[in-house]
């Protein structure tokens, strides 16, 4: 890591322009006339001060006796300042903050490396800048280092630090970490959540590319939608939890199973009653019709049950009329997904490999429900004793990739099912 490539970072993930560079300084055009400056003899210092520690998933920062990890706190009211603690016993010390300006430089260039251009270029932080340089008493801090700045404008950006006198292992971090978040949650509600991984913090400007980034360019509703399936999709789209979004948008899907498994089956019947060769004068056709029903209803805890897959799989194909355009969005979030979906199946669910390149219609709507269906199994029966399951957590980073497949299913299904005003 080189001083030139947190210059990088900075230019490209915040879109602040160099105006000047010498050999001691650069000076950034944050907003209007206003600057910012990185000391570059500072940032060799913190780069020799970082050099020997560890960085995990690029979210992680770790060195023999410390450790910190970027958090999302659910609690707006919890302060930056407001949680220190001091464990005088085992000698640890426990604080949630703005992150420490090595894990901040860490977390720029591993950023930076994320193939999600402008995902920092938000008009919250321009308001961020403007409420800054308004207030006279920031102005003095702020116009010096960038650094500082980059802490009070990036979004939910707090970290738990730890500090211990004795080495530890990664693993002995970690539990540090929940039991500290146990405790917060026990005695006060707090709900504080560290990330696993780089994506968890990119996922939502990833999607966001697809859309409008300014309510000024959103226009008024054109279009009425199903309420029920608005609620699931704003559950979904709120919800922290990963496995919460995925089951989330599901149900917007399940909404539709069973009216058109059961329309598909009256098709079914409709078909065989007005074939010329049917009569319903020969058992033997009634019994054809008999069979039908049986297939695809099962009678069980004295009601009749659909397969839920094959509903899915209907579902799909009564919805998506046009899979390029699911691709090209898909495209749109990662270059990468396509051929991951294609060359992968789920990992903790062994849902099927989907090729949407596919000339055969068929083949990927029914490898895109069954991958749909036992991914959504895996989470719904994660039981101790399962083999195929879902564990938090260690999935979750698995998990987002399918989350960003069925959010644009969701929507594609809810805008389908739409009518003009």
């Amino acid at each position: 890591m080189e001083v030139s490539d947190i210059i990088n970072a900075i230019t490209t993930l915040f879109n602040f322009p160099v105006l000047e560079e010498t050999e001691d300084q650069v000076t950034f055009q944050t907003i209007s006339d206003k600057t910012a400056i990185l000391d570059k003899n500072d940032l060799r210092a913190i780069l020799t001060e970082a050099e020997p520690l560890v960085s995990l998933q690029g979210i992680e920062l770790m060195g023999p006796t410390t450790y910190e990890v970027l958090v999302r706190l659910e609690n707006r009211y919890v302060g930056p300042s407001d949680i220190h603690q001091v464990d005088t016993v085992n000698k640890i010390e426990y604080r949630i903050s703005k992150p420490t300006t090595p894990y901040l430089v860490h977390f720029l260039y591993y950023l930076d490396k994320q193939n999600t251009p402008r995902i920092l270029r938000r008009t919250m932080m321009a308001h961020k800048l403007r409420r800054i340089y308004s207030s006279s008493g920031q102005l003095s801090i702020f116009s010096e280092n960038i650094l500082d700045l980059m802490k009070e404008i990036l979004p939910q950006f707090d970290t738990i630090q730890i500090k211990s006198d004795s080495p530890k292992k990664q693993s002995e971090f970690e539990q540090l970490v929940y039991s500290l978040l146990f405790n917060l949650g026990y005695n006060l509600d707090y709900t504080i959540l560290p990330l696993r991984f780089m994506e968890e913090f990119t996922q939502s400007y990833r999607i966001g590319r697809l859309r409008r980034s300014k309510i000024s360019e959103v226009e008024a509703p054109k279009r009425v939608y199903t309420n029920e399936l608005i609620l699931h999709y704003q559950k979904g789209i709120s919800s922290e939890s990963l496995d919460h979004q995925f089951l989330s948008f599901y149900h917007v899907l399940e909404h539709f199973f069973e009216k058109i498994y059961t329309d598909d089956i009256i098709n079914s019947v409709k078909t065989e009653l007005t074939k010329p060769s049917f009569s319903y004068k020969r058992t033997k056709d009634i019994n054809s019709l008999v069979s039908i029903i049986q297939t695809r209803l099962k009678y069980k805890n004295d009601e009749f049950s659909l397969n839920e897959l094959e509903a899915l799989e209907l579902t799909l194909k009564n919805f998506i009329t046009d899979i390029s355009s699911l691709s090209d969005q898909l495209n749109e979030i990662s270059a990468t997904l396509i051929d991951y979906f294609k060359r992968n199946e789920v990992p903790f669910s062994k849902g099927n490999r989907v090729n949407f390149e596919s000339e055969n219609l068929n083949e990927i709507f029914k490898n895109l429900s069954k991958r749909i269906y036992l991914t959504r199994n895996a989470i719904v029966h994660s039981k101790e004793t399962e083999k195929i399951k879902y564990t938090p957590f260690r999935d979750d980073k698995d998990l987002t990739t399918e989350i960003y497949l069925l959010r644009l299913i969701a929507e594609m299904v809810i805008i389908a099912d739409s009518k003009e005003l």
